[in-house]
């Protein structure tokens, strides 16, 4: 079983966008991720900035840790519209099946 991290976000700013970036890779660190490291900032279809993220970690408490800091963030930058939400993934058992989202938060 893996713990993911999943967001899709937009931001008035590139400023706003980066601040929140910058919070992630901080706290990601050093800890233990399965797979790719999806961070990806650009704009979005209506022009706004904006930041799209998959961490998939070993250890629940690493997702737990990153989600709550991803929800802290969104009130405070502010984020305008997005969605955040944690996953259990068994993309590494066999047979693997679709993930289960914990928890999700929509603005």
């Amino acid at each position: 079983m893996k713990y993911a991290v999943m967001a899709n976000l937009r931001f008035e700013t590139p400023a706003k966008r980066d601040s929140l970036d910058n919070a992630v890779k901080d706290n990601i660190g050093r800890k233990w991720t399965w797979g790719e490291n999806v961070i990806q900032s650009g704009i979005d279809e209506q022009g706004y900035p904006s930041q799209t993220l998959l961490i998939r970690f070993y250890v629940k408490s690493n997702m737990d840790e990153l989600f709550a800091l991803i929800k802290e963030k969104i009130g405070k930058i502010p984020v305008l519209k997005g969605t955040v939400s944690k996953h259990n993934c068994s993309h590494d058992e066999s047979p693997p099946q679709p993930c289960i989202i914990i928890e999700e938060i929509s603005k």
